[in-house]
């Protein structure tokens, strides 16, 4: 009896086949494992890189955005005060231009009425009164300055007075109207001015939330700024740990192999061969 296959195959050789083929195996894997490493460290350095390049960016632009928003801030407050300031200046001069509409309108109608008949009158009785004295006179002997004549002379000269005086009552009435149009205006824009300084209040608010929040993400990104630098090691760690040891596990999967595989001799000019896959003779 001897150690030859019936079939007349060789097991020896067929089993020596099959583990090269794992050895093989194994060994790109190992490859790959290394290759594989290397460039997760690079795409790690790259990602690392860009990742701290977008931390500091956000942390600078968050800090830019935080001094913008205190200027802002500042800004807003004192056009708030100044708004409030003008609308309580316009109040002031709108309560004088009423003043102002109702006094200019009673001088108006005084002038246009009373004081102008008033003048008219004393031009009439000056009038009148030079015809009494010019007959007086021519019953006094003797020549001396006529008060008649100087009476005549300040009836002529009050006798536009009325007219001059009824346009400049107009005029004043005229104007009048205007400053209370004008009144109204300043009322309107007071109005305007008090609903600004209310917006910019309510904007002030908004404008401190943006600040709190702008400083926060400032800080966080300053924070995850100074920890980029340990995680990326970490992780280039992690990187070097998985790729060392699927290497090294190949490697040692490899050596196994090759230790199960051993040849004995046996009685009858056999061999027995142990192979991974079972004893073959």
């Amino acid at each position: 009896m001897t150690g030859a296959d019936p079939t007349g195959a060789d097991p020896s050789g067929a089993d020596s086949a099959a583990t090269s083929r794992v050895e093989r195996l194994l060994a790109a894997v190992a490859l790959l494992a290394v290759a594989g490493t290397v460039v997760a460290l690079v795409l790690v350095q790259r990602i690392g890189s860009t990742y701290r390049d977008g931390l500091e960016v956000t942390r600078d632009g968050a800090e830019v955005a935080a001094v913008g928003t205190s200027s802002a801030r500042q800004l807003a407050s004192d056009v708030s005060e100044l708004a409030r300031a003008a609308s309580s200046g316009l109040d002031q001069a709108q309560r004088l231009v009423e003043l102002a509409v109702e006094s200019t309108g009673d001088v108006g109608v005084a002038l246009g009425t009373n004081l102008a008949q008033g003048v008219e009158g004393t031009a009439n009785i000056a009038n009148g009164m030079a015809g009494l004295i010019e007959a007086i006179e021519r019953l006094i002997p003797g020549d001396s300055q006529s008060l008649a004549e100087d009476l005549r002379a300040l009836a002529e000269g009050l006798e536009p007075v009325p007219d001059q005086l009824r346009s400049l009552g107009d005029q004043l009435i005229a104007t009048s109207g205007q400053l209370e149009s004008s009144a109204a205006s300043l009322q309107t824009v007071s109005d305007q001015l008090a609903a600004l300084a209310t917006g910019i209040d309510e904007a002030q608010a908004t404008l401190a939330e943006v600040d709190v929040l702008a400083r926060d993400v400032a800080l966080r990104a300053g924070e995850a700024f100074d920890r980029s630098e340990l995680d990326l090691l970490l992780l280039r760690l992690l990187v070097l740990v998985m790729g060392i040891g699927l290497a090294v596990a190949c490697i040692a999967a490899r050596q196994a192999v090759r230790s199960m595989v051993t040849v004995r001799p046996r009685a009858g000019g056999g061999t027995r061969t142990h192979t991974p896959f079972g004893t073959e003779t």
